[in-house]
């Protein structure tokens, strides 16, 4: 739309332009500067050709009337009265044109993109990061009992609790994050060059904006209203754009078991809960028996166990406690030693770890950065 608008390129300049931005973002810039101009609909290798005969027709035009007539006006005479392809072209002012399009790929009522843009956007996005091999990651969100509130309350307010949510959730996310609605009480958030770790990071902070955000009494009712959400992550959890939104939907599914209210990473692992190695600096503090406690390195750590570095054998057996310390926040979970190794030491706890423990401890490869005002 900018290149369209300036139109301050000539001819082989736009061309080069635009096979410039092919290259680097993996898309089909021409054809999506002709349908801009035009609303045709051709391949990316017809629409090219095309867009270099248009342009060399507009330097004849030019050149017979002593000025350039502008690519839009070279258009339309070449496309109606040359080739034949429009028939009753319609003069559309270009900023109208802009709103126009924008309103087809956004949610009135949450103003976030709607479904017919997420579609075309995860294709985009997965086909760049198999060219690119950048991380891309899928945030699902659906709202808990939502329905009780519509059948409570009537639809309006229905509709100004998703008016609400849709608000948070453009205040969450990254300029190049794509916040859609899904559909119904269902949100999406494509998340280009994230992993696991940093979407997981996303969702705690949309689903603790939502908690909190409906604390206090919303259109004068007190509401009870949370989310849930599944993370899957592109090629490791789904190798297509279909398979990624399945697995994102079934963390999701698995978060609404657990209880709702909760952020849940899709894992195909055996074990019941995905394992993440951890951060260099991260510690812990093991105390068995009487002992006051001693300070440890963890290797990989999980929801059900942990993996943890020993400096020589240790005969510690039995019960234990783990304390995990990060920041101003403290988790502490027991369990018991399953293995013990010259310089290792494995323990099952006995009741899963919250998966908020994970942002400070584990490693992840791009987290979002934190919301705007």
């Amino acid at each position: 739309m900018a290149l369209l608008a300036a139109d301050h390129l000539d001819g082989s300049g736009l061309i080069q332009r635009l096979r410039q931005l092919r290259r680097l973002e993996g898309v089909a810039t021409c054809s999506a500067m002709l349908h801009l101009l035009t609303h045709l609909e051709l391949p990316e290798d017809e629409a090219e050709q095309l867009l270099v005969e248009l342009n060399s027709h507009r330097s004849e035009v030019g050149a017979t009337l002593g000025r350039d007539p502008g690519l839009p006006v070279a258009a339309v005479d070449y496309l109606s009265n040359v080739r034949g392809l429009l028939r009753n072209p319609t003069i559309v002012e270009l900023d109208e044109l802009e709103t126009t399009e924008r309103s087809a790929v956004t949610d009135s009522l949450t103003g976030l993109h709607n479904r017919r843009y997420f579609d075309s956007a995860l294709d985009i996005e997965t086909r760049r990061s198999m060219r690119y091999g950048l991380g891309l990651s899928l945030l699902l969100l659906d709202l808990d009992l939502f329905k009780p509130i519509n059948d409570l309350h009537g639809h309006r307010l229905g509709d100004l609790v998703l008016a609400r949510v849709g608000g948070l959730l453009r205040r969450a996310v990254r300029d190049a994050d794509v916040a859609c609605r899904f559909g119904g009480e269902e949100f999406a958030v494509i998340l280009p060059e994230t992993g696991r770790l940093g979407a997981f990071s996303l969702g705690e902070r949309v689903r603790l904006l939502v908690q909190k955000a409906f604390e206090e009494p919303f259109e004068g009712l007190a509401i009870e209203l949370s989310v849930s959400g599944g993370v899957a992550t592109f090629p490791r959890d789904g190798e297509t754009a279909e398979m990624l939104v399945e697995r994102a939907d079934r963390a999701m599914y698995l978060a609404k078991k657990e209880g709702r209210n909760r952020i849940v990473l899709y894992h195909s692992e055996r074990r019941r809960f995905v394992r993440f190695p951890v951060r260099s600096n991260a510690r812990v503090w093991l105390r068995a028996g009487g002992s006051s406690g001693i300070e440890m390195r963890p290797i990989n750590l999980s929801r059900s166990g942990a993996l943890l570095s020993t400096t020589g054998p240790t005969r510690t057996e039995g019960t234990v406690e783990l304390k995990l310390r990060m920041r101003e926040r403290e988790w502490v979970v027991s369990g018991k030693v399953v293995r013990s190794g010259r310089r290792s030491l494995a323990v099952r706890f006995d009741r899963p770890l919250p998966e908020d423990c994970f942002e400070g401890h584990v490693r992840r490869s791009v987290a979002p950065r934190a919301a705007r005002s």
